[in-house]
């Protein structure tokens, strides 16, 4: 089979870095063009300009279920970055109730999950049979009979308490969907549920990073391709998409050059994607669709603490409270600890202060682990990801787009498009390697016998 004589892939996060590293290992020429000076997309690390310690933009977990992200992983030679949890153990702390975990038992895998529901602590006995059984039923339901329904309406449909709801679902559905249950789609997390908690005991354990995030997964993804001949640009902004009368020809950069390409994979967040796209491609029913999908955002708080504070495990959900998530990110260099929250759905702390915000982080976690209760923050830092992830509404996820566009070699990625599950790494990892398989497909161009080399002047988009 032909395959195409080079590729530009717009976009250097998890999405555009697996299309790129497929590509390159079937043997075709690639770019990775990323505008910013670092690859790493919305899942990067960086180094705080006052303690010089490395951060990650907000910790991120995996489920073992995410397999096309675990084999990215191991397709570069990562998979020894990551941890995977022996069975499935999730700590949960109540203000009021104390400490309890959704926990799995030392019983034949097909049995863990479902028996770590049974023994959740946090809830009366009564609560996690009916969970237990909500659980199932919910499985069970069709994408087809879940369209247009929320979370909470499918919640209510099975029969769940609003303790259960308060305890179990609802942490577990704004984690995943960056969401408000009240809004967010029922169908995608069900499809979470449906992997997570009824694939067996491998899917459900939680997989967490060792390093940085960036260094996760961009040091080797760039390796990959560029052993491989390919090229990866960073500190490179594109700024349109040419398109003639065979389809995409190619991208233009920030000066004006242009990248010509056989084909296009565009892998960036769904904003910049209608910024690049032409008037006549932009004015399409999907791309107008997807110009009414809204977005939601995601803080991440670092506090960095005057001594040692654990609670036995990486992570805590935090119920009852707006900080939702708290990870140990280990000892600090001055001897004290550093954890960092994750709040999905932030929409409340949009106005207010970084000092607030880490002020009641501080607070949260206080109520539920005495040993914090004095300790002092010595520093805090807080990132506001206010674009993290589409708002992912049931009509924002009818209007998802497929990979394929009608440009016949112009492909789309990101965890933004259609693959049924969340705006999940997994999801944005599927669509890049999907965007890769078809891109392949291209015939090369008549003068796509040439070398990619450095891009050259182009006067006007078409």
């Amino acid at each position: 089979m032909n395959v195409p004589a080079h590729v530009a892939v717009v976009g250097g996060g998890f999405a555009g870095l697996a299309a790129a590293v497929r590509l390159a290992r079937s043997g075709v020429r690639v770019t990775v063009l990323e505008r910013r000076p670092f690859l790493g997309g919305r899942t990067y690390s960086f180094t705080h300009p006052a303690t010089g310690e490395v951060l990650d933009n907000g910790p991120h977990v995996l489920m073992g279920a995410y397999t096309e992200a675990l084999d990215f992983l191991a397709e570069i030679g990562a998979a020894d970055k990551v941890a995977v949890q022996p069975r499935l153990h999730v700590a949960m702390a109540h203000p009021r109730l104390g400490m309890g975990a959704v926990s799995a038992p030392a019983v034949p895998g097909p049995l863990q999950a479902p028996a770590a529901l049974l023994r959740y602590g946090l809830l009366p006995v009564a609560d996690r049979v009916r969970l237990f059984a909500g659980a199932l039923r919910l499985a069970a339901r069709s994408r087809r009979r879940l369209a247009g329904e929320t979370v909470s309406q499918a919640l209510a449909a099975v029969g769940q308490s609003e303790a259960a709801c308060e305890r179990f679902w609802h942490p577990l559905a704004i984690a995943t969907l960056n969401e408000a249950p009240e809004v967010a789609a029922a169908a995608p997390f069900v499809a979470v549920l449906r992997r997570g908690f009824f694939a067996g005991a491998k899917a459900a354990r939680f997989v967490v990073a060792r390093v940085p995030l960036s260094e996760v997964y961009t040091t080797d993804a760039r390796a990959v391709i560029e052993r491989a001949g390919g090229r990866v640009l960073t500190g490179t902004p594109v700024t349109g998409l040419v398109l003639g009368s065979g389809g995409a020809e190619g991208v233009v950069v920030r000066d004006g050059s242009l990248v010509e390409a056989d084909a296009v994979i565009l892998a960036v967040p769904c904003a910049a994607l209608l910024r690049l796209l032409p008037p006549g491609l932009r004015d399409e029913r999907t791309f107008r669709a997807l110009a009414e999908v809204g977005t939601s955002p995601i803080v991440s708080t670092h506090l960095w603490l005057d001594r040692p504070v654990t609670w036995g495990s990486t992570f805590l959900g935090l119920l009852a409270s707006r900080a939702q998530w708290l990870f140990d990110c280990g000892p600090t260099a001055a001897g004290g600890q550093r954890v960092a929250s994750v709040t999905s759905g932030a929409r409340f702390w949009d106005e207010t202060s970084d000092e607030e915000i880490a002020r009641e982080v501080m607070d949260d976690a206080r109520a539920v682990l005495p040993g914090l209760r004095a300790a002092s923050c010595l520093r805090a830092h807080v990132i506001r990801e206010r674009h993290a992830t589409l708002s992912l509404t049931p009509a924002a996820d009818a209007r998802r787009p497929s990979v394929e566009t009608t440009v016949r070699n112009l492909f789309l990625a990101g965890d933004w498009i259609q693959t049924g599950l969340p705006a999940t790494i997994e999801g944005a990892v599927q669509s890049g390697r999907r965007a890769a398989d078809l891109a392949r497909q291209v015939p090369p161009r008549q003068a796509a016998s040439r070398e990619p080399g450095p891009a050259r002047s182009s006067a006007a988009l078409r």
